[in-house]
């Protein structure tokens, strides 16, 4: 039930209409449509929508200028209206006898009490230049259905008595008008349904709830009712004009429950998560509705609803050049490239590539270590796409997401030309070299050789030491040589390096052969020239960062680009909070690091060696299994140490923490100033601005379109989230770790558990 009370409006068009002393006039050329406005929720763009959707004109291409026409005691008064203001003057008219008019330059509309009109002209596809008139009756109607009323020429036909029987006494203003509920399921006599699809919905709910099926047996423009039939001993009794038939069915698989049905009871879910589980949309309707939906239908019934909500992938073609401009406008500095087809027109561009960064983010990248991981990852969907990403770590080691790209596939040219982007409108100069942490894949690898900006020593190449150790897995199946693998490229220390080497070659000499194929610069951390990885060997940062954007990969273009941009502004805002209340000489997660570390040098032996030039010997920790006990060399002024971590990480090693212990330093002296709290305020300072509804978004003044062969029917079932590699092979010489069901402990299963009977 709702306490508003909803009225009718009508619209006149396509010829001549005059409105003298509160009397509308029409001719025989004036074409007429109603439509239902609540007084208490609509605003002025909303009132245009609906009317130039019932015109079948498009409102970006006309201006409409709206005045309002209307009886207040008997006296007929003009008011222009600018906004939500002037359409709430409507809402404050309380007279029952109350005649109001709404008029533009080509349009007008009126809204006026008249019992004696009955019938409706249907809305002509044509556009003219003549007024339109929207008469408006404060007259409640209660057929259940909605029924347009016009005083010009109609046809007589019967259903104006039916509509008449179906009517229930009017009310005053105090009462309540029963409105239909979607989430309620019910339906009654006399219900209020403020357009034709509301009375298929509310329908198709009771069919579904009631295990019963529709048929459609007539359908008429103007006439929408809802009749239920009765099977009693193989006779059909059926109203004299049926909109549907209501048919008793016991199946449990309902046929008539379409995809849209579907879309329409999971769109809240797929609001709240985008990447709902098919099998969850089945769980979900089949204890709701208990309804049995098959795995192809609740998979087009999600995309249906992602669609719904966030468009489909023409409209969002349609809409990306303001965007794009309204991202630009709002946040200045956001940089934003295109790469067009060169099979698009002057008039309308075909998609190729388009390149984002935005602006607090390239900023905060600049203060950040040079750095990079590159990674692509496939968008989901009916458009084939590829979206490539560069990431970074901030000061407190977290993930910082620098530059995005959709292109269509994975190539040399579309990695040279990402990579050149980024050269262009993110690089820094003063940062110095970047290095590039990627996968093997040809195209980042021809175009980290060969674009002039990419080469050394203007930038440095490095390969994944996981990519590579997956590579070796899948020509030599061994658990010894996976761990092996990882020994030799993770090692700072050249007895480490020689023992795992040694070992490897013991277990398999082409194992060893297969691995100095590679260059062991890229892939190792002992031979890495200049210590550009700064300690990282892997590129899960970007790995993560596709995780963190699975959601989006369902996503349409501008849904996608939208998506990145609310997830960089949460993600800017969090550690915006973290830095300012932070009151330790480094970021949490680094103090957290240093502190561990701490403990470890707390356990070391300090000798001094030089005092001028500050060089120490440290002891480490004798352990049990005769381990440690090792000496170091750390040479404090020069920040080094012959274990190679401080070299490498710009991080201060447990030795090097013990000597500055030993001189009663202070941490940051000892720290890089990538790591240092003050940094990490600096990176987060910027200021992202939120954009504006997409009314008031400027024309970009061009238009673009997809690919049409990049568009796709996918066939069969759909592929899962996550694609299995080598991380889930087991081999034979490797054990297995299981882990209890019951006490969380390793070691057995919940079959053989000690505390079961506990």
């Amino acid at each position: 039930m709702s306490s508003y009370r909803p009225f009718i409006v009508k619209l006149y068009w396509g010829g001549k209409v005059s409105n003298i002393g509160g009397v509308i006039s029409i001719d025989e050329n004036t074409l007429t449509s109603s439509f239902i406005v609540r007084t208490d929720s609509m605003s002025y763009n909303e009132l245009l929508d609906i009317v130039c959707s019932h015109v079948q004109i498009d409102r970006a291409t006309v201006n409409v200028n709206l005045v309002l026409y209307y009886t207040f005691q008997g006296v007929p008064l003009t008011s222009n209206l600018f906004g939500d203001e002037g359409v709430n003057i409507t809402a404050a008219e309380e007279q029952p006898d109350a005649d109001e008019e709404l008029e533009d330059a080509d349009e007008e509309i009126q809204q006026e009490e008249d019992e004696t009109e009955d019938s409706e002209v249907p809305p002509s596809d044509s556009e003219s230049d003549d007024e339109f008139i929207l008469p408006h009756s404060s007259e409640q109607y209660h057929t259940g259905v909605y029924q347009g009323f016009c005083n010009g020429p109609t046809e007589d036909y019967d259903e104006v008595a039916e509509l008449r029987d179906c009517q229930l006494p009017d009310f005053d203003d105090e009462d309540y008008m029963d409105i239909w509920n979607p989430n309620a399921n019910q339906i009654r006599v006399g219900m209020f349904f403020k357009t034709k699809e509301e009375v298929v919905c509310a329908v198709r709910q009771w069919n579904v709830a009631c295990n019963r099926e529709i048929i459609v047996s007539e359908s008429r423009p103007s006439v929408w009712r809802p009749n239920a039939t009765q099977e009693v001993k193989n006779t059909v009794t059926t109203s004299k004009h049926p909109f549907m038939s209501l048919g008793c069915n016991g199946a449990q698989q309902q046929p008539l429950f379409k995809i849209k049905d579907v879309a329409a009871h999971i769109s809240r879910l797929i609001q709240s998560d985008i990447s709902l589980p098919v099998k969850q949309i089945r769980a979900y309707l089949k204890d709701t509705l208990h309804v049995d939906v098959s795995y192809s239908k609740a998979w087009l019934g999600r995309r249906k609803a992602i669609e719904n909500i966030h468009g489909s992938w023409d409209t969002n073609f349609m809409e990306l050049p303001s965007y794009m401009r309204e991202l630009q406008n709002r946040n200045n500095g956001t940089v934003v490239q295109w790469f067009h087809h060169p099979h698009g027109t002057s008039h309308c561009a075909t998609f190729k590539y388009v390149f984002w960064a935005f602006k607090p983010s390239i900023d905060a990248f600049h203060l950040c270590q040079p750095v990079i991981s590159i990674d692509g990852t496939h968008l989901k969907g009916p458009y084939r796409s590829k979206l490539l990403i560069a990431v970074s770590k901030n000061a407190n080691n977290y993930i910082l997401p620098v530059a995005y790209a959709i292109v269509d596939e994975e190539t040399i040219e579309s990695w040279s030309w990402f990579l050149k982007q980024f050269r262009d409108h993110v690089a820094d100069d003063r940062m110095g070299p970047l290095c590039v942490l990627s996968d093997r894949h040809k195209g980042i690898i021809h175009a980290m050789t060969n674009m002039d900006d990419w080469k050394e020593p203007n930038a440095y190449h490095r390969f994944c030491l996981r990519h590579v150790r997956s590579n070796l897995m899948n020509r030599f199946k061994s658990a010894s040589i996976k761990k092996l693998c990882w020994a030799i490229g993770s090692t700072t220390q050249k007895r480490k390096y020689i023992s795992a080497v040694r070992e490897l070659r013991s277990i398999n000499e082409e194992a060893w052969q297969y691995l100095l194929n590679i260059e062991k610069q890229q892939w190792t951390l002992l031979f890495d020239s200049g210590r550009r990885r700064w300690g990282t060997l892997t590129t899960n940062i970007s790995e993560s960062m596709n995780n963190v954007l699975r959601d989006a990969r369902l996503l349409p273009i501008k849904a996608c680009i939208d998506f990145t941009f609310q997830k960089d502004v949460s993600q800017y805002v969090k550690h915006a909070e973290i830095a300012n209340n932070c009151n330790t000489a480094l970021p949490p997660r680094m103090w957290r690091v240093f502190n561990n570390r701490d403990r470890r040098a707390q356990d070391h032996e300090v000798f001094l060696y030089d005092h001028l030039e500050a060089r120490y010997r440290v002891t480490s920790k004798m352990e049990t299994n005769d381990d440690g006990g090792n000496d170091y060399t750390v040479e404090y002024f020069r920040k080094k140490c012959t274990c190679r971590k401080w070299q490498t990480e710009r991080f201060p090693c447990s030795h090097a923490i013990a000597v500055c212990r030993h001189r009663d330093g202070l941490p940051h002296e000892i720290v890089d100033v990538r790591f240092h709290t003050s940094t990490y305020r600096q990176q987060y300072g910027g200021h992202y601005y939120p954009l504006r509804h997409k009314s008031l978004w400027s024309d970009a003044g061009w238009r673009i379109q997809g690919d049409p062969s990049k568009v796709t029917t996918l066939r069969g079932r759909r592929r899962a989230r996550r694609i299995r590699n080598e991380m889930d092979v087991h081999y034979a010489d490797e054990p297995r770790n299981y882990k209890c069901g019951i006490c969380k402990e390793l070691g057995h299963r919940r079959t053989n558990c000690p505390y079961v009977n506990h």
